[in-house]
């Protein structure tokens, strides 16, 4: 009867009601969160569900003597709930992202109409605060806005949602920012199963599309030593093609679905024509006993041909076997320059005539006589149209030096040196260093021509001759100016030689592979590094965002990202469609693997 007291009848009338006020603060919070975003209340359900699954995507390959060994079944942990507001601001990142594509596309094809030979700028480099944010505003509150893009925004969800809940990875990853002149290292491990990439390799070359990344051959010692085991090619006779979008790896071809597989495949020259493969040169190994002259073509499933490698059928004045040169195509020849048979270097010009399949000697390089350069090997070569620049290079026991550059003159047929201008920036009398990039042979070299249409030479890493002096710095070279730039924004994290670099038609820098120096010790890698070596389109920098977030769109069919306002120039860059399988660590039985990998070494998942 306690209750009858009015004393204590009024605590708990105000007890109540405190509870009750509260619950109805709760429920008017929660509801006008439901008005603010209506677009994600029917996946609400799919976002708590993938908040409390378990992630272990990303544990990472262990290298054991230069072998990938997957380490699978770590120890699983909760992952912490997520709030609703984080899901809300990378659905909006994303949501953004397609419709600036769908605005780029349409300023992209209006500035294509314009002037095709002119790539759009669309941006600053020292605006990276405002790409950040253009990737993380708000929905309109405009209803009109939200009606017209309902159908839109679902199927973007949908594609962010994936059946396999592989979104559960993007909803860890930070913000997209685009950063220009940054080395980005590529996770794909994870999205591939032991012996579905490459193992670690030097003296491999590597060549991009628009959409793919391809490595040609290669060599590491411990895998020669299996593949001498087992009567193979001891050089990797492989070819590998990597998708941007989906950050996969595929064995295009080897020796067991070409039967024309060249043997010589360690420091070859690649190059791509007509979204074709051809490979002039290399050597087999032991190195420098078995040379090549030929050239190959490689036809991949990748650029929706048959798979296959044909030997280009030539006559006339063929160039001398060898390896390290380098090669470029001008109109319909193939130019190539210098290189070495193991005990003499050249810097003599060669050109092949695509056409009729007929060689050419146009220049032989005699420095004891005149002013030419002298024999090397292991060189870049870049072109501006007139001349053919020789960057670097060496022999055994030295190098050249990125000063005074020799270029092959294409229509004089002669020799021209030019005199290039320090970074001053980069100048340190202390350390000896006077602006220019020391001297070096082994690296990697990459060119695009920039928004203001002036040919850019980027290098990255080398060696110097006397095998004690290694490099991880980038540099860039305008062919115009002839000035040096030291890009201070991006370093390689070791310094690393024999590795490889390409870059795709939209201005990013690929760097694969290669021998790693540190602490006196040196080892093969097969990591994959992205550099941006300008600002590029505003389309391609939405696309970026969205292949950031969403790594996995090769399993919907092309109809579905059209109806998300993906432009179909993007599509075709993607795989073919994929289905989904049940157990994501099997292989798909219809994908090749590389006969150099030692499943033995992989760890089971129950370990």
């Amino acid at each position: 009867m306690n209750i009858l007291n009015p004393g204590k009848f009024k605590c708990i009338v105000f007890n109540q009601l405190r509870h009750t006020w509260t619950f109805l603060l709760f429920i008017c919070d929660f509801l006008a969160k439901i008005y603010r975003t209506p677009r994600i209340t029917d996946h609400q359900e799919q976002l708590a569900n993938h908040n409390n699954n378990n992630n272990n995507n990303n544990n990472d390959l262990i290298m054991e003597q230069d072998m990938p060994e997957e380490e699978v079944g770590q120890p699983e942990e909760a992952l912490p709930q997520q709030d609703n507001g984080e899901h809300v601001a990378r659905f909006n990142a994303i949501q953004a992202a397609v419709e600036l594509m769908d605005a780029a596309s349409d300023l992209d094809e209006e500035e294509e109409e314009e002037d095709d030979d002119v790539d759009v700028d669309y941006g600053d480099t020292d605006s990276d605060s405002e790409f950040e944010e253009m990737y993380s505003d708000e929905w309109s509150s405009s209803s009109d806005e939200q009606d017209e893009g309902t159908e839109l925004s679902k199927s973007v969800l949908n594609v962010f949602l994936s059946p396999d809940q592989q979104s559960q990875v993007a909803s860890q990853l930070p913000m997209y920012a685009f950063q220009p002149l940054r080395l980005v290292k590529c996770q794909y491990r994870d999205k591939n199963i032991p012996g579905g990439f490459p193992l670690a390799r030097s003296g491999h070359r590597i060549i991009a599309s628009n959409s793919h990344l391809y490595s040609l051959g290669g060599y590491n010692p411990r895998s020669a030593m299996s593949a001498s085991r087992h009567g193979r090619c001891l050089l990797f006779q492989e070819l590998w093609s990597y998708n941007f979008a989906t950050r996969t790896w595929r064995l295009e071809l080897n020796a067991g679905n070409a039967a024309n597989m060249p043997v010589e495949l360690a420091s070859n020259a690649l190059t791509i024509h007509n979204n074709v493969l051809i490979s002039h040169g290399g050597t087999g190994y032991p190195f420098g006993v078995s040379c090549s002259n030929d050239c190959y073509i490689y036809r991949t499933a990748s650029a929706g041909a048959t798979p296959g490698v044909d030997r280009l059928q030539v006559k006339g004045d063929l160039p001398t076997a060898q390896y390290g040169p380098g090669i470029v195509i001008h109109k319909h020849f193939l130019y190539t320059i210098g290189g070495t048979t193991g005990f003499d270097y050249t810097c003599d010009v060669y050109r092949l005539d695509l056409r009729t399949g007929i060689w050419e000697n146009v220049y032989i390089s005699r420095p004891e006589m005149r002013d030419d350069p002298e024999g090397r090997y292991r060189h870049e070569v870049v072109y501006d149209g007139k001349h053919i620049f020789v960057l670097g290079g060496g022999t055994s026991h030295s190098v050249y030096d990125l000063q005074r550059i020799p270029a092959y003159n294409l229509e004089a047929n002669c020799w021209d040196y030019f005199e290039t201008y320090p970074d001053q920036r980069a100048v340190d009398a202390d350390d000896g260093n006077r602006g220019y990039p020391k001297p070096r042979k082994c690296f990697s070299c990459v060119q695009h021509q920039s928004s203001t249409g002036d040919n850019e030479a980027f290098i990255t890493g080398g060696l110097q001759g006397d095998f004690s002096t290694y490099f991880s710095d980038i540099w860039k070279l305008n062919l115009r100016t002839k000035h040096w730039y030291r890009i201070d924004t991006a370093i390689l994290p070791r310094p690393l030689y024999f590795h490889s670099a390409a870059h795709s038609d939209n201005g990013c820098m690929y760097v694969f592979g290669g021998i790693e120096y540190i602490d006196k010790e040196m080892r093969r890698r097969n990591d994959l590094y992205k550099m941006w070596m300008t600002v590029p389109k505003l389309s391609e920098m939405c696309w970026d965002a969205i292949t950031y977030y969403n790594d996995n769109l090769d399993l919907y069919d092309r109809k579905t990202l059209l109806k998300a306002g993906i432009p179909k120039r993007f599509t075709e860059r993607l795989p073919p469609q994929r289905r989904r399988r049940l157990d994501p660590s099997q292989p798909d039985p219809s994908m090749l693997i590389s006969l150099y990998s030692n499943p033995k070494r992989a760890r089971s998942s129950t370990q």
